[in-house]
């Protein structure tokens, strides 16, 4: 009885000895796609024979519960666009998605469960370009009197971050000068009866055609 309670007990601490944490050996880097593009995001682990793998998906203001894309090589979220490799040789886990949508934008985790309240993740960041959208807070009319100041603003949202630019209706001359004005806040200091007439506002990221207002 004495000596089968001390086998059990040598045992148990060998294994403990010789079990490896596992680790997260590689994840992809920054990915920068366009709308309808592809990716391919890549975790390689070691020593996780034994332990949950997942994909998880945080939104960028990690406000949200994380959404579970995959555990082990099973492919959880039910959308077509997303599937799942997993190579035996290097345990590399490879979630790829077809056809990006803006909504695809975000922080994918490859995370490791290791015990109830114990885990190990890496995550790469997935930006998705998009073309520029010019906000509704921007400046949409101003009507002021000869010789007040005024500013006109301009407010673009997109990926690349888009650079905001004025011009005015057949590229006349602007108050400040010049045909072109770059920066989101267009003063004029003391208005003229000549400054009258359309502004515009034009939001470019090299995505598509820009945007104008």
């Amino acid at each position: 009885m004495c000596f089968k309670t001390f086998f059990v007990i040598v045992y148990m601490f060998s294994f403990g000895a010789c079990q490896r944490t596992p680790t997260i050996s590689y994840i992809s880097q920054e990915q920068i796609k366009d709308i309808g593009g592809t990716v391919e995001l890549e975790c390689s682990v070691q020593y996780a024979q034994d332990y949950p793998v997942l994909w998880m998906k945080v939104d960028r203001g990690r406000t949200l519960e994380p959404l579970p894309i995959s555990t082990g090589s099973t492919l959880i979220i039910p959308d077509g666009r997303f599937s799942l490799r997993y190579d035996t040789a290097s345990s590399t886990y490879t979630l790829q998605i077809k056809d990006i949508q803006e909504t695809d934008a975000g922080y994918y985790q490859c995370q490791v469960i290791i015990a109830l309240y114990n885990k190990i993740q890496a995550e790469v960041d997935l930006q998705v370009r998009r073309p520029p959208v010019i906000s509704d807070n921007s400046t949409r009319s101003a009507i002021v009197s000869e010789g007040q100041k005024v500013s006109l603003e301009c407010y673009a949202n997109g990926y690349p971050l888009p650079r905001i630019s004025w011009r005015r209706e057949n590229n006349a001359i602007l108050p400040t000068g010049g045909s072109i004005y770059r920066g989101h806040i267009l003063n004029i200091n003391s208005i003229r009866k000549e400054d009258r007439g359309t502004y515009y506002c034009v939001a470019e990221n090299g995505v598509g055609k820009g945007a104008r207002r």
